[in-house]
């Protein structure tokens, strides 16, 4: 008696088993792909990261990631991304992991470009450097640039920066004193070479997926932090502490635009199309050499600019400001003769105004054939920038715009960017 309940108690538990199996076979093929994944994740070996100190990185927060743009702006400049940048984009912006700061120059010839700034439509610098590193390192990087150039203008030296996370980078752990041999390239141990090796082997990844035209060089990693100075709008000092900026660490740059004029040349060189302009002399507009080096000279020193900068209005409404400061101070600005009916204009300032050069380039060159007195453009040049009363006069003085200057801005074409200037000289 008790085999043959032994016997059924078998039978209906083999019958059960069948049951599950049956009804089941298609779960149990789903979670054995899971399965085998699970396994070989759960043993596999962690990856070592070789980073640099801590104190060297730049914190990760929300609030640094809201000064470097809003959601707007970054939705406007990634929008057509080729893979998933809703979800990278938050990844890292909540992610409290710091990053490295690195920096570079680039080469541009800025003919078949629509200038620096990433746009809607059209090629820029900026959005082709951007492409590159995003596809580098599987994820959105945005670059920041000492300054913005127009369409059609080149540049020799202009200087970006970029932040990477430390796992994106093979570079072993340094001391302070080896950190600061690695900026000098004076140290020869196996560290530093690894970290400068990495720019290397980076710059040169970067340059084979740029096209031709434009070209990073001198990619490094940038200085420690620095107590920077600012002069704010109100005239009021800024002083912080921040991590190396290409914007607030540059001192100056240099501008050159090359021009040919008459009687040698009749016409640009077809060689040099693209980057130098031929001042007409065919209505009779002779440009006396001696004469425009002297207007030049005007520009030198510390001036508002308002007269000569573009698009003032339209900036100050879109800020939200009432006032824009537009007082710049120039170094110096020279007329050199290349020989053979070419000359080029150096103008090296502390900072310039939208088309600001151009302007500069094209007011002098229109006071050269005629067509505005000399004294006029210093009243431009040299006007006060706050309208007031006068004692005693209730006449407003003249505050000088844009549009009180007939003048047109000369061609994109001759102007480049020949270098941004900071306090390091080995960059």
């Amino acid at each position: 008696m008790q085999f043959m309940n032994l016997q059924s108690t078998f039978l209906l538990l083999h019958s059960f088993q069948l049951f599950i199996r049956s009804t089941n076979v298609a779960a149990l093929s789903q979670c054995n792909t899971f399965s085998r994944k699970l396994i070989s994740t759960k043993f596999q070996q962690p990856t070592k990261l070789r980073c640099l100190p801590s104190h060297h990185y730049s914190n990760v927060s929300n609030s640094q990631e809201q000064k470097d743009g809003n959601d707007k702006e970054k939705a406007r400049l990634y929008g057509n991304d080729n893979f998933d940048d809703d979800n990278e984009y938050h990844n890292d912006e909540d992610s409290k992991e710091t990053k490295i700061r690195y920096r570079g120059r680039v080469a541009y010839d800025g003919t078949n470009f629509r200038g620096w700034q990433v746009q809607a439509n059209g090629r820029t610098i900026q959005g082709d450097i951007e492409d590159v590193l995003s596809r580098r390192f599987n994820r959105k990087i945005k670059i920041v640039g000492a300054g913005r150039t127009d369409a059609g203008v080149h540049a020799k030296a202009q200087a970006f920066h970029f932040d990477i996370y430390p796992h994106e980078c093979e570079i072993k752990k340094q001391t302070k004193n080896k950190l600061q041999c690695a900026e000098t390239h004076d140290c020869n141990d196996d560290e530093t070479q690894m970290g400068i090796k990495f720019c290397q082997q980076l710059q040169k990844s970067m340059n084979s997926m740029l096209q031709k035209d434009v070209q990073v060089w001198n990619i490094c990693q940038s200085p420690l932090p620095a107590t920077v100075t600012k002069i704010l709008d109100d005239g009021k000092e800024s002083i912080r502490t921040h991590k190396w900026h290409v914007i607030y660490q540059a001192t100056k740059k240099l501008y050159v635009y090359k021009i040919s004029m008459g009687p040698q040349l009749i016409a640009t060189d077809p060689l040099q199309r693209y980057n130098r302009v031929h001042v007409d002399n065919s209505a009779g507009d002779n440009i006396n050499v001696e004469y425009l080096q002297h207007l030049l000279k005007h520009y030198e020193g510390t001036h508002d600019f308002r007269a000569f900068a573009g698009a003032i209005e339209a900036n100050q409404r879109r800020e939200g400001v009432e006032h824009k400061n537009t007082i710049r101070t120039v170094y110096s600005v020279d007329l050199i003769d290349e020989r053979g009916g070419n000359y080029k204009i150096n103008i090296l300032l502390q900072g310039a105004l939208y088309k600001m050069v151009r302007n500069m380039v094209g007011t002098a060159l229109d006071v050269c054939r005629g067509r505005m007195d000399e004294d006029y453009m210093l009243r431009m040049l040299h006007h006060n920038n706050k309208n007031h009363k006068e004692q005693g006069n209730s006449n407003m003085k003249k505050q000088f715009a844009r549009k009180d200057n007939r003048c047109k801005p000369v061609p994109p074409q001759g102007l480049t960017l020949e270098r941004v200037y900071f306090d390091c000289e080995d960059f």
